[in-house]
């Protein structure tokens, strides 16, 4: 007969699954339906569940929204923590940028997230304490781009937080001029840009 742990275990992981299942259709509906259209029943059809069966778990489509971009950020945050594990002094910065650019390069839903795409180009907010809780966590992973940057140039403490910035806005801007094809309409491409982008920065 299984203890009373193992059964706690077992609920445990199944609720996690369940869970889970609610955050994976949350997120293909916010891909089809935006931000702003989405409703928790529409969520709860696309999960196969009740809408009751969600509110356990998470108040409303702005608390899903924000739990799909912390996840998102997360994964951000240990891939760019593995690619500096692996790189030299000399090649940090640019192994940094590549990994940055990489991982949005091949997750545009993740990028969408992370932009706020799914709701539009306007500036609405997920609510104080998760807006907090959700930029500390991109601060995070902008301070791995800059302790790259400190590896690889002898910049002082100032330097490179203006330029953490600078080059997290230019890798942001070159991501959504790819993924909404802008870069082929003008004929470029975002490696050779990206490449050129790395070697000026090495050469200052």
């Amino acid at each position: 007969m299984p203890s009373s742990s193992s059964r706690a275990g077992r609920s445990e992981r199944l609720n996690a699954l369940r869970r889970q299942l609610v955050l994976d259709a949350a997120q293909r509906v916010f891909e089809r339906d935006g931000l702003e259209k989405t409703t928790i029943r529409a969520i709860a059809t696309e999960a196969g569940c009740t809408t009751g069966a969600i509110y356990p778990w998470f108040a409303g489509k702005e608390t899903i929204y924000g739990a799909l971009l912390e996840e998102s950020l997360e994964r951000l945050h240990t891939h760019l923590s593995d690619a500096a594990s692996t790189a030299d002094a000399r090649t940090a910065a640019r192994s940094a940028i590549h990994a940055f650019y990489n991982y949005y390069a091949e997750r545009r839903t993740d990028f969408s997230l992370g932009m706020y795409l799914f709701q539009g180009l306007g500036p609405r907010g997920l609510g104080r304490e998760m807006d907090e809780r959700l930029n500390a966590r991109l601060r995070q992973c902008v301070d791995l781009l800059g302790r790259a940057l400190a590896r690889t140039k002898s910049w002082s403490a100032a330097a490179v937080e203006i330029e953490q910035m600078n080059l997290f806005t230019y890798l942001m801007g070159l991501l959504l001029l790819q993924h909404t094809h802008r870069l082929k309409s003008l004929g470029q491409h975002a490696d050779a840009l990206l490449d050129n982008y790395c070697h000026a920065l090495e050469q200052r």
